[in-house]
Formats: C-alpha cells, sequence, structure tokens
C-alpha cells in the first residue's frame, strides 16, 4: 500500500501529463527491449565473429613465422598480414611477456576477443587496451623464441553499428515525444476551456457559449455545456420576472397597510403606538427589500459594500426578538 501511495505521488495530476505518460510510456519500454535485444543477441553475435576473425588472423601468422622462420619469409609476412588483413605485426626475438594479470575485461567485445585467441592461439598472450584511443589494440603472444606484436585496428573488432542504433533510438523517441506533446496540449486545451467557462459559469458571470473542437467527447461536452447555460439562463430569467412581478404586486397592500397605519395611530395609546412604531418599521424593512430586488430584477441592482454598526445591528436583533416574546439582554 505505501509502495502504491508514493508512486501514485510520483506520477502527474494533470490530464496532459497523465496522456503523454500513456503514449509515451509504451515507446520507452518498446525502445528498451529492442534494445536490449540488439545488445543482447546481435551485437554479440558480431562481436564473436569480429574477435574470432582477428584471432584467426593472429593464429596464421604464427603458422607462418613458425613454418617460415627465415629474415626474408618474416619480412614478406608483415607486408602481406599489413596489406590483406590490415594487421601490423613484427616479431621481437628474446623477449618474454610480463607476468602482469591479464587487463580487465571491459566489455562485449573485449570478451569475445580474449576468448578468442585462448581457443585459437592456445599460447600466453597480453590483450592492451589503451591504444583504443588511437584506434587500435595491442595483442602480445608468447612464441618459444620471442614475443609476436600485433597491433589490430579497432574497426576490426568493433561495429558502428550500435551507436548509429542508439542515436537512431533517442531521435526518434525525442520526436515522437514532441509530437505526442503538441497533439495531447492541442487535445487538452479544448478541455481547460471547458473547465474555465464551467468556473466561471457557477460564481454567475456571464459566459458566452463555447465552440466546440476537439475530439468528438470534448464536442460532445462542450455542446452540452451550451444547452445546459441555456436551459439555465431561460429558468434564472423566469424565475426572475415571476418574483419580479409577485414584488411588484406586493407594493400595494403594503402600501394600504402603511396608510391604514398611519390613520390608526393616532387613535391608540401610549403603549400600542410603540408596537405601531414598530409595524411600521417592518414595513419599512419590506419596502426596502421589495425595492432592492425589483432593482435587481431590472438589472440596477448592485449590493455594494458598507459599514454597519454591529451594536446597532444587534439591538434590533434583540428587540425583533423581545416583540416575540423572548427575554433578551444585550
Amino acid at each position: 500500500m505505501r509502495s502504491a501511495a508514493r508512486l501514485k505521488r510520483l506520477l502527474p495530476r494533470t490530464l496532459f501529463g497523465r496522456s503523454v505518460l500513456i503514449i509515451v510510456m509504451p515507446l520507452i519500454l518498446l525502445q528498451a527491449v529492442a534494445l536490449q535485444i540488439f545488445y543482447g543477441t546481435h551485437w554479440e553475435v558480431v562481436s564473436r565473429r569480429l574477435a574470432a576473425a582477428v584471432a584467426g588472423d593472429v593464429a596464421l601468422a604464427i603458422e607462418l613465422l613458425r613454418r617460415y622462420p627465415g629474415v626474408e619469409e618474416q619480412q614478406w609476412l608483415v607486408q602481406q598480414m599489413l596489406s590483406r588483413t590490415e594487421l601490423a605485426i613484427r616479431f621481437e626475438d628474446g623477449e618474454i611477456l610480463p607476468a602482469d594479470p591479464p587487463d580487465v575485461i571491459e566489455g562485449p567485445a573485449e570478451t569475445e576477443l580474449r576468448a578468442a585467441l585462448a581457443e585459437r592461439v592456445r599460447v600466453p598472450f597480453r590483450i592492451d587496451w589503451s591504444g583504443r584511443a588511437e584506434r587500435e589494440v595491442q595483442i602480445r603472444v608468447q612464441l618459444p623464441d620471442g614475443v609476436l606484436h600485433v597491433e589490430a585496428p579497432a574497426k576490426r573488432l568493433f561495429t558502428g553499428t550500435v551507436t548509429v542504433f542508439v542515436l537512431w533510438l533517442i531521435g526518434s523517441a525525442l520526436i515522437l515525444f514532441a509530437v505526442a506533446v503538441l497533439f495531447m496540449n492541442n487535445q487538452v486545451k479544448p478541455i481547460r476551456r471547458l473547465a474555465a467557462a464551467a468556473e466561471a459559469f457557477g460564481k454567475g458571470q456571464d459566459v458566452a457559449p463555447i465552440k466546440p473542437e476537439g475530439a468528438d467527447e470534448v464536442r460532445l461536452a462542450a455542446a452540452s455545456f451550451n444547452r445546459m447555460r441555456e436551459r439555465i439562463a431561460r429558468f434564472l430569467a423566469q424565475r426572475t420576472e415571476m418574483l419580479a412581478g409577485v414584488s411588484h404586486d406586493l407594493r400595494t397592500p403594503i402600501t394600504r397597510m402603511r396608510l391604514g397605519l398611519a390613520m390608526l395611530t393616532p387613535r391608540l395609546g401610549e403603549e400600542d403606538r410603540a408596537e405601531a412604531a414598530a409595524l411600521e418599521r417592518d414595513l419599512a424593512e419590506m419596502e426596502a427589500m421589495i425595492e432592492a430586488y425589483l432593482a435587481f430584477a431590472r438589472g440596477e441592482g448592485a449590493e455594494q459594500v458598507q459599514p454597519a454598526d454591529l451594536a446597532e445591528l444587534i439591538e434590533e436583533v434583540a428587540r425583533k426578538a423581545r416583540r416575540n416574546g423572548a427575554v433578551v439582554t444585550v
């Protein structure tokens, strides 16, 4: 569960990021599998064959040196090996290989060359990879009467197709990633516009109809939003008209009540006059509320921020509560 939660936190949260991830992840996995198959099969086979060819040429040179030990034959062999196999050889009479440990194996090509020389030469040898920067490999073979030095060009042991293949993988991945980003960005834009329009409409702002574009599902959502917006706007207009009519009709009885209350007040006692004054305030409040709603229905009413006396507000609430029989002390 914790691993799943951590993985979920690492995943992108936006639709754009998840869509790009859905497109790019299979591409990366496919290229990783292709690279592994190429590295594990093709490159290994090619390295084995190249190393076997170089080891075979070295073994041939050793056999020719044993059969033709003369100086002239050796010079002829050196020329032939250089011109026909691109191997530069020289024989050091009386030299002995040092007893240093074998060189560190660096990769498949080095492993295959060491195995091929051990199989075909069958005498002690050393491989020096320090010349790879000069694109050559030094091979020293211990013979009974000396050491044979062989300089093999790197192109006979290493193939450049690996680099080309890796560059091709990386380049194609970058191109496809750029195409996926552009494509998904164009697909996500209508969804973002739809979300922004829904947010603005939910806040009561006037939103123009959305132009349906993008995928079919996004077009359907935009069309549905436009129909919903029209229905809600029509409902609000009808409700506003109805309430405006009701509010307008209420003005007549309220005016009649205020007139009757004004005519009745001079005939009341002192206690009843206080109650009549409270009713007068209630009627004034109701009339103010109706006027404010009618102004809102006409589009003229805009609620403005204004200061309020908190003590006066509390006293008014307490006064109304006392009229209803409650015991309130401020």
